[in-house]
């Protein structure tokens, strides 16, 4: 198979090499999610809106034990892949290997080759375009609106609670209106329609040739109730006038349009639904490695992978 080509180690290297390995791997993994866990722990928060501080500290070790969830559960997954007759070295080895080659990759002139590979095969699917017009906008639209709510929540959290830079911060500031509201709310809609577009395909359409599992449906309907939920609590908030979704609310457009069917007494249960919200984000997140969402960060980075070594094979 041609992702392990460019990551397994030599049929010479010794045994013994990869002995130390399975240490060495829990012992990153356990560095990782300390030094997560203290990051988030730590940071001020001064700019979530919420009064229960209490419901704040729920959420964050809620948080943290996913996250640890998550990671241990993708590592499981990856030493599967990591398993197979005539390689050398152990699992923990060959993981511990691709990790390595990957972040060389990363700083190295490759990347650039790298990130078009990752674009136009991983996240654009340009191969299941060809197959299924529709399933591949389902597709676009579900991973896609995912990555770029992944990308601005950290970008936003950095913003706010690193640096505490004031136009992400100010109600009126044009980082707030653009990417806290405009942006949010574009990536949340693609992932809504993606997803209804999945459903449909799945319950209504039904083709021949998908199978649709009980799996499948319980993945589609938890990320979809966590997608309505958080329009549903932006609705809340502008309802409610909560700081931060007190002015400009045309911005949030699709929070705005949840407003106008939200109770007006909504407003004053937005802390509980706030911690609703986080908790079944951060249970989703601990799904993931266990659910057939699993494909959705295992596909693009085989794909990559695969990719990069089709490339280096023609160069040879």
């Amino acid at each position: 198979m041609i992702l392990y080509e460019p990551i397994m180690i030599p049929s010479g290297m010794k045994d013994s090499l990869g002995r130390p390995s399975g240490s060495l791997l829990y012992i990153a993994l356990a560095v990782l999610i300390s030094a997560f866990t203290a990051a988030v722990l730590l940071l001020p928060y001064d700019t979530v809106y919420i009064q229960e501080e209490t419901y704040l500290l729920w959420f964050l070790v809620v948080m943290s034990v996913c996250f640890a969830v998550f990671l241990l559960g993708m590592t499981a997954n990856a030493l599967l892949w990591m398993r197979g007759k005539g390689l050398a070295g152990t699992p923990e080895a060959r993981l511990l290997l691709l990790v390595s080659r990957a972040v060389r990759t990363v700083f190295s002139r490759r990347l650039p080759g790298l990130l078009r590979t990752f674009l136009k095969e991983a996240m654009y699917t340009s191969k299941l375009r060809t197959l299924s017009r529709s399933r591949w906008l389902a597709h676009l639209l579900i991973l896609g609106g995912f990555a770029a709510m992944l990308v601005l929540d950290v970008v936003v959290t950095i913003c706010l609670d690193v640096f505490h830079w004031s136009p992400m911060i100010d109600s009126d500031g044009w980082a707030k209106l653009l990417m806290r509201d405009l942006a949010f709310d574009i990536a949340g809609l693609m992932m809504l329609v993606g997803l209804c577009m999945a459903i449909v395909r799945r319950l209504v359409l039904r083709p021949r040739q998908l199978a649709t599992e009980l799996a499948d449906v319980a993945s589609l309907s938890f990320l979809l109730i966590i997608v309505v939920g958080g329009f549903v609590l932006e609705g809340m908030g502008i309802d409610g006038a909560i700081p931060g979704h007190e002015s400009e609310n045309a911005y949030s457009f699709v929070g705005l349009a949840f407003s106008y069917v939200t109770p007006d007494s909504a407003g004053q249960y937005y802390d509980e639904a706030w911690l609703l919200h986080g908790v079944l984000s951060a249970l989703f997140v601990a799904y993931i490695p266990f659910s057939k969402l699993f494909h959705m960060i295992a596909a693009p980075i085989t794909i990559t992978l695969e990719g990069l070594a089709t490339r280096e094979a023609g160069r040879r």
